[in-house]
C-alpha cells in the first residue's frame, strides 16, 4: 500500500447522518454504536500486495473494519491499482489511522524457530 490519502466523500455533506469531529474524521449519526467513527482512504496497490492483504493487518493493528468500499471490486485487484474505502471504528482509533496518510505499509515475512513463517507490518 502506498500512496495513502485522506478523502473527504461527498456523503459527509449529509449534515443529517454525518457530524465532522476534525481531522477528516466523522461520525456516522445514524450508528449508535461505539464504533460509529469513519475515515475515508486510498491507497495504490504495489507488487505482493492483495486486497487482503496488508489491509487485513492495518485492521487489526488500528481496531478497525471497513465500513464501505467505495467503487473497488476487491476480489479482482492487482498491483497498480488504487483502492477507495471508507473505515470505521472507535473515535480514537479511526484518530491514530489519519497518521496513515502519506505513508507506505507493507508486510515482510519471516520464519521463527518453529519453522513456521510469520508476516509483520511495516508502515514507513
Amino acid at each position: 500500500m502506498k500512496d495513502i490519502k485522506a478523502l473527504y466523500l461527498e456523503k459527509y455533506n449529509d449534515k443529517d447522518r454525518f457530524s465532522e469531529a476534525g481531522e477528516g474524521v466523522f461520525r456516522d449519526l445514524q450508528d449508535t454504536r461505539d464504533t460509529c467513527y469513519r475515515i475515508a482512504l486510498s491507497y495504490e496497490l504495489e507488487e505482493g500486495d492483495s486486497g487482503q492483504y496488508p489491509l487485513e493487518d492495518v485492521l487489526d493493528k488500528y481496531y478497525l473494519y471497513v465500513s464501505d468500499f467505495l467503487g473497488t471490486d476487491i476480489d479482482s485487484l492487482k498491483p497498480g491499482d488504487t483502492v477507495t474505502l471508507e473505515l470505521g471504528g472507535e473515535e480514537d482509533d479511526v484518530r491514530k489511522a489519519t497518521a496513515l496518510a502519506g505513508k507506505r505499509v507493507y508486510n515482510t515475512y519471516y520464519t521463527k524457530e518453529d519453522g513456521k513463517e510469520y508476516a509483520k507490518l511495516v508502515i514507513e
